[in-house]
């Protein structure tokens, strides 16, 4: 396995020191699967004052010195280095209630959640390896380290994390692993919520995504329980050919690999159940986008999201439902509503969205292809279609003596009229029009 230098300077220093160092967790797993790991962990049985002692010329920070976990600076990164240790009791489902340290390295990877990720190594003592993730690497078998029920209730959050590296990596369950992460789902309550959205996040952006939740559907409804009646949900109309549930898993998998847009695709629909009608024999949804932008609103609250992605997810999925028009009037007044990167986005939330409908709904892919590329060369064009770019202000409007609220509806006029082509975006030909 290749690691970068500072890495590799790391755990030579520790080594050379009277100090056993090695590359342990997923920075391991990643480096075998091929891929570059984004951060490095390393595992010693230095503690945490001995680990401080041997990079005195760098900076460190004290992450978890109680849990043994010292952070070391370099030129090349942060770099996690965390004494060999025994985990006591979690009484919290979540982070054990003490720790031992020890210097045994079997010890400490035997604590480890998966077989995949306990596997540790360094250039002098190459790969090692107790639990076989090596080989569970290769089957794509996700299989935990000693008894699934005690790894689960250890740790909730590791039922997420079983989630997240399915879908990421398209491993399958041992089949005592999925029993018990399936057994074990109500501890998901016990987790702080922004622990639950960053493996959400991290799942809905998988390769192996749609499958993920489809068949774990009634998991993540532990936290987003308007999930489980989208499962088998027929619509009821010609549009579509999926229950809700499959149509949006199938959805998220079209869509660029953005967050955003996919917290955005995974509620899209969510409320089609409790909006639903038959009208003439056909299933109708009306209003479902609003209420499904509330629901999405209220759970990404809930798990502690962002402001700003909360927003963002809540105007998609209220706009997803709408008729857009590709004349360049049209166009300029999406540009107005959205601003080009968040009409993008929608662009892109509705093509994911009609690529999972029945085939003769695709055909409105191009038409939102086209949407897209006229809004660009509208956007690169400078033509005005804001208020920043209108060629007369609220000062120029005070000056002629106009007031108060009057100002704002006189500007939106204006903008009107210029996107319309009505008037000419043109200081002096605009403020004549006003006499």
């Amino acid at each position: 396995m290749r690691f970068p230098q500072h890495v590799k300077d790391i755990i030579e220093r520790l080594n050379a020191a009277g100090f056993d160092a090695y590359a342990v967790g997923g920075c391991v797993r990643d480096s075998l699967l091929g891929h570059e790991p984004p951060d490095y962990d390393i595992a010693t049985n230095a503690i945490p004052d001995e680990i401080k002692a041997v990079f005195t010329d760098f900076k460190t920070v004290d992450i978890g010195a109680k849990h043994g976990t010292i952070a070391v600076i370099t030129d090349g990164g942060k770099v996690e280095i965390t004494t060999f240790r025994c985990d006591g009791d979690y009484s919290d489902s979540r982070r054990p209630d003490s720790v031992v340290f020890t210097r045994d390295l079997n010890s400490d990877l035997s604590r480890r959640d998966f077989t995949v990720n306990a596997m540790a190594y360094s250039e002098e003592s190459g790969l090692i390896d107790l639990f076989g993730g090596e080989e569970d690497l290769k089957n794509k078998i996700l299989h935990c380290v000693g008894e699934p029920e005690k790894r689960f209730t250890e740790d909730a959050l590791r039922i997420m994390r079983a989630l997240r590296f399915m879908s990421e990596h398209g491993f399958t369950p041992q089949a005592e692993t999925q029993k018990a992460l399936r057994d074990l789902k109500e501890n998901l309550h016990k987790i702080a919520p922004e622990r639950i959205s960053v493996e959400l996040d991290k799942l809905l952006l998988g390769d192996f995504a749609e499958q993920i939740i489809i068949d774990y559907h009634d998991v993540l409804g532990v936290f987003i329980p308007e999930l489980l009646v989208c499962a088998g949900f027929d619509q009821r109309n010609n549009y579509h050919i999926y229950d809700v549930l499959t149509h949006t898993a199938k959805a998220i998998a079209a869509a660029p690999k953005e967050r955003v847009l996919r917290l955005a695709i995974l509620f899209h629909d969510i409320a089609k159940p409790q909006c639903f009608k038959l009208v003439n024999g056909k299933g109708s949804f009306k209003g479902h986008a609003e209420k499904s932008a509330q629901i999405a609103e209220r759970t990404m609250r809930r798990l502690r999201y962002d402001n700003a992605a909360i927003a963002r997810v809540k105007l998609l999925v209220t706009a997803h439902n709408d008729d857009l028009n590709t004349d360049d009037i049209s166009i300029k007044r999406l540009l107005n509503r959205f601003g080009l990167e968040m009409l993008l986005q929608l662009c892109e939330v509705l093509i994911a969205d009609d690529s999972a409908k029945a085939d003769f709904v695709k055909e409105q892919m191009k038409t939102t292809r086209l949407i897209m590329q006229k809004a660009r060369e509208i956007a690169g064009s400078g033509a005005c279609y804001t208020l920043g770019t209108l060629a007369v202000n609220g000062e120029d409007l005070l000056a002629l003596g106009y007031k108060g609220e009057e100002i704002g509806k006189i500007l939106q006029d204006l903008l009107e009229r210029v996107i319309t082509g009505q008037a000419e975006n043109n200081k002096e030909i605009l403020l004549r029009g006003l006499n």
